[in-house]
């Protein structure tokens, strides 16, 4: 802007009016930027507050993964243990069963021995009965013998063929 002129310099209105003017733009604007700072504030207040809300969120979130870790270690080693358990029983059953099926063969073969001693002895029984018959037969009939039949009288009554 151009002043005009005077005898000792510019026109002290038109400087005034100027100052003035440059004063009110100048406040204008500090009064803008002032309110740009406390928009900024208002914004930089909430985006705290958003964060503080968000790191709540990210320690829960946290602590919860810290529990479920320690839950899965425990039910890895809870896991691991009945397992075990159950190896130990299985081997345990396994080990009765095995004895068990020891015992089942040694009775068996208890019984085939007792079975093949009954029939050979029995095969003797049979020979000798075989052996009695045979003698039984070798002898002559004696025609002399005659049975007789008792009664309850004690009378003995002969029966001749």
């Amino acid at each position: 802007m151009k002043f005009s002129k005077t005898l000792f310099g510019f026109k002290p209105g038109e400087v005034i009016s100027q100052i003035e003017s440059l004063k009110n733009e100048q406040q204008q604007k500090v009064d803008a930027l002032n309110a740009e700072i406390e928009k900024v504030q208002k914004e930089l207040q909430y985006a705290e507050e958003k964060k503080n809300e968000l790191q709540k969120q990210l320690n829960s979130y946290v602590e919860r993964e810290n529990v479920l870790a320690d839950v899965l270690v425990t039910a890895q080693v809870n896991a691991q243990r009945i397992e075990e358990q159950a190896r130990e029983r299985a081997s345990h059953m396994m080990a009765n069963a095995e004895e068990e099926l020891k015992q089942k063969l040694q009775e068996l073969d208890f019984l085939r021995i007792k079975v093949t001693r009954f029939k050979e002895e029995f095969r003797e029984v049979l020979d000798n009965y075989r052996v009695s018959l045979e003698k039984v037969r070798e002898l002559p009939e004696d025609l002399s013998f005659t049975p007789t039949l008792i009664n309850k009288g004690s009378k003995k009554k002969e029966i001749s063929s």
